[in-house]
């Protein structure tokens, strides 16, 4: 800041006026955040969009020294919300190196681009919309998670290796569903104006995709551990695998008829209850069964992480309902 007259001035980098096209006279925007910091955006004159309200881009720099750091301060700035980020190289010979770790980036950020290259930066930018129906991609995290867990079951029943990796696959898309989703739902939290209703929807529904995540890195590692077992040619007894489709199906119907439905039906208090009450049920029944099998000696191992982890989806379902009745299931979910 500097000092002429009564005013105080503050000198804009060269590089931003750059990039946005600004010079002396160029109208810009000023306006105070929340927290107190002051953001100044380029005013465009014209055109398409002119006259309504304004989307600001909010923008970070991280200086990179070694290319290890990147993949976290990339994570870390996406979730915070930020829509431009700019990596800067300490020198140009970790350009390669950083320029492989964004790419892997962008196959989980969903709409993370590179929008400007130099030697010595690189320039990205989140393209995707926060426009996009919020509740469609729950949707969609939801029946894919479904989708994972059954075909894990499938993949023990069929005694099939390629389902259970084609599983492990799915597991990326549920992921960069609920990293795009936590992005926005930051992005909301963070607005002055949101009534306090508002903000509960929110905080429900962060949670509630924290859950659904949480039962497809479980259907994922039941894959897994059904690719190791099936690699040392393993089988578990056909009245075990019965026992865990059993327990898994009880699981399931909830899911389906409860969590992914609740929209077109109230729920009364004691049939949530008993759905609660299921669900642990069957956690007890599937630890019961993998205790069972540990002492029994065998070659169980793999399948004891498969059993493991479908006890933990019920516990996740256990808690969807814990979060019922609560306002984002009656228009966030649908079959």
């Amino acid at each position: 800041m500097q000092g002429i007259g009564g005013s105080i001035y503050v000198a804009l980098p060269k590089e931003w006026l750059r990039r946005f096209n600004l010079d002396k006279g160029s109208a810009v925007e000023v306006s105070l955040e929340s927290d107190g910091s002051l953001r100044i955006a380029p005013i465009r004159e014209g055109g398409e969009g002119a006259g309504e309200e304004k989307k600001h881009l909010s923008e970070i720099e991280i200086f990179v020294e070694r290319p290890g750091d990147v993949y976290t301060s990339l994570l870390t700035a996406y979730l915070r919300g930020f829509d431009m980020i700019t990596l800067r190289f300490s020198t140009s010979a970790i350009e390669r190196e950083v320029k492989s770790v964004i790419d892997s980036a962008k196959d989980l950020l969903l709409g993370l681009e590179a929008v400007e290259i130099e030697s010595s930066y690189i320039v990205l930018r989140v393209l995707a919309s926060e426009d996009m129906e919020m509740d469609s991609m729950v949707r969609n995290m939801h029946k894919t998670v479904r989708s994972m867990y059954l075909d894990a079951l499938n993949s023990l029943k069929q005694n099939d290796v390629e389902l259970a990796k084609a599983v492990v696959l799915r597991d990326r898309d549920v992921n960069k569903l609920y990293f795009y989703l936590t992005r926005t739902i930051r992005r909301k939290i963070q607005t002055v104006s949101l009534d306090p209703k508002t903000l509960l929807k929110l905080v429900d529904m962060r949670m509630l995709i924290k859950f659904i995540e949480e039962i497809g890195d479980e259907a994922k590692n039941a894959a897994s551990a059904l690719i190791e077992a099936f690699s040392k040619n393993l089988k578990i007894d056909e009245n075990y695998a019965t026992q865990i489709e059993d327990a898994v199906n009880r699981v399931d119907e909830i899911y389906k008829n409860v969590v992914m439905k609740a929209h077109e039906k109230s729920i009364e208090i004691s049939e949530l209850r008993q759905h609660m009450k299921t669900c642990l049920n069957v956690r007890d029944s599937m630890r019961s069964l993998r205790i069972k099998l540990a002492e029994e000696g065998r070659d169980y191992y793999w399948f004891l992480e498969f059993i493991k982890s479908f006890e933990s989806i019920a516990m996740s379902v256990y808690d969807i309902l814990s979060l019922m009745p609560f306002e984002i299931i009656s228009t966030m979910i649908y079959e």
